[in-house]
């Protein structure tokens, strides 16, 4: 199994007693499951809210062979199927929205949901893979609420109203069935009794849980539906007829086996903080505030020994929208003059609308780790080539310009000449890896929207055409690209759109 209750093979204890024979404590744990089924599929409709009436679809790359791996209800309603190729659900279904999303994003908002978690219980655990799938230990809530549906509901109501994300929430006694619960049904509750949570674990459709697809055959084989028809099989010799996944489904649904708790720990970040008596709009004096946090600060990170990465700096204004900095270093560090200066420039780039009446730093960090970089560039001895200092000029850039002003260049495959690279911020620049290369490349000043000439220039030389056509999966294109060595020896790379009968230039070499 990828994932869910049956991935890890660790017991805290084994043994072939029926499930009635555990011990009271066991009996009366009460966990909760919340699984947001496609998960990465809601978080895209977050960022494109337009399209939640509309059939919506996530891809697992943005290409016409790209393929469907997410689908809302009004997209399988039209006949789509996951799996398809973009390409083929777009001549099915014209107007059908279809993008991709970072597994960065998604992993964010899976955090920041289990940060908001711990507001409602004491312990949260977040799957390691699943990237949707929640547990909350529930036990003693009971006291508090009369009914777990005052607990669940207004949990369930939250999630969808801050994160925009909808959920099932089922509180059992047992992670492992409240998982294959969830998983497999849309609709949340809880059971009174560990029999009616076992009898309804027992209908759920093993075809719906995280099973590779070797699993998933093998099962169909063997004509096992549910999750009673596996626990049907006798423990002897489970092991050499199904898989180590299916074996550790097994053990847990049982209760001979039960998953080990991994919580989910929220490091609480480093502040300081002051009220002003004043509204405070010179920025000189407000270093000087600042300074005054900043040491301190840097005190406790070293004696827990971590450098700081990132520091934001929260200001509230006299009736004004608050403003939020972040300052980020070339590297972890603990030096406050450093510091000073990048918070220098950052506050001299701000127009205040009004004066500050309360400040915050928060401190970000990471545990200092040993430094090996100049064993690999020559011992003592300085390197032609000043890392460091170049990563300490790029961060005094982003204080003084924000951040969009360092960025750096991506190559991607697209179909587009424009489409095959992005500006993308990035923290540090990287040791060089030069390579050999076997052909001279040349250099050129690329348009990424390309520039609209009035007439060809006169040339001494002229390649071509190489015809682009296609596009259709997003709008349709002809463009006949030559190359020209223009009487005033510039070398410039053209295109006529068939289209809107017009010449453009892309690029100058």
């Amino acid at each position: 199994m990828r994932g869910g209750c049956a991935r890890s093979s660790t017991s805290s204890k084994t043994n072939d007693a029926a499930p009635a024979t555990r011990s009271l404590r066991t009996i009366m744990d009460r966990w909760a499951c919340i699984n947001a089924a496609d998960f990465a599929l809601q978080v895209l409709l977050r960022a494109h809210p337009d399209w939640r009436e509309e059939p919506a679809a996530l891809l697992d790359r943005d290409h016409p062979q790209g393929k469907l791996v997410g689908l809302n209800l009004v997209a399988r309603q039209a006949g789509l199927r996951s799996g398809m190729r973009y390409g083929e659900a777009l001549a099915l279904i014209p107007a059908l929205r279809a993008g991709t999303i970072a597994p960065e994003e998604v992993e964010a908002v899976a955090d920041a949901i289990a940060r908001a978690l711990i507001d409602y219980a004491p312990q949260v655990e977040r799957h390691e893979e699943l990237a949707g799938l929640f547990w909350l230990n529930a036990s003693g809530l009971s006291k508090l609420y009369p009914s777990w549906r005052l607990w669940a509901e207004p949990l369930r109501d939250r999630l969808m109203e801050r994160f925009e994300i909808r959920v099932t929430l089922v509180v059992g006694f047992r992670r492992a069935l409240t998982y294959v619960i969830a998983r497999t049904s849309r609709t949340s509750g809880a059971f009174d009794t560990p029999e009616a949570e076992a009898r309804a674990a027992g209908k759920a459709p093993l075809s719906e849980l995280d099973l590779s697809r070797s699993d998933r055959d093998l099962l169909a084989h063997l004509n096992l539906r549910t999750l009673s028809d596996l626990l049907a099989l006798p423990a002897h010799g489970l092991e050499r007829r199904l898989s180590p996944a299916l074996v550790a489904l097994y053990h847990q649904a049982r209760g001979d086996r039960e998953l080990p708790i991994r919580p989910f720990r929220v490091e609480e970040p480093t502040q300081s903080s002051q009220h002003l008596d004043y509204a405070e709009r010179d920025t000189h004096r407000l270093l000087f505030l600042i300074k005054g946090h900043l040491h301190p600060l840097l005190r406790r990170l070293e004696e827990a020994n971590d450098k700081l990465i990132a520091l934001e700096l929260h200001l509230e204004l006299e009736r004004h929208p608050a403003l939020t900095e972040r300052i980020e270093p070339a590297q972890p560090t603990l030096d406050a003059l450093t510091l000073s200066d990048l918070i220098r420039l950052q506050l001299e780039r701000l127009d205040l609308p009004a004066g500050v009446t309360q400040l915050t730093l928060t401190a970000h960090s990471e545990k200092t780790r040993t430094e090996q970089l100049r064993l690999f560039l020559g011992g003592d001895e300085p390197p032609a080539r000043d890392i460091e200092a170049a990563n300490r000029a790029l961060a005094r850039l982003r204080a003084q310009f924000g951040v969009e002003a360092v960025q750096r260049v991506r190559m991607r495959q697209a179909h587009l000449p424009e489409g095959r690279f992005l500006l993308e911020p990035f923290d540090a620049l990287p040791l060089p890896t030069p390579t050999a290369l076997k052909t001279s490349q040349a250099v050129r000043r690329f348009y990424p929207t390309p520039l609209r000439l009035r007439g060809l220039p006169p040339a001494r030389e002229r390649e071509g055409p190489h015809t682009i056509c296609g596009g259709w999966w997003v709008r349709e294109l002809h463009r006949d690209y030559h190359l020209i060595a223009t009487n005033d020896h510039r070398l410039i790379w053209v295109f006529y759109d068939h289209r809107r009968h017009r010449w453009y230039v892309h690029a100058e070499f």
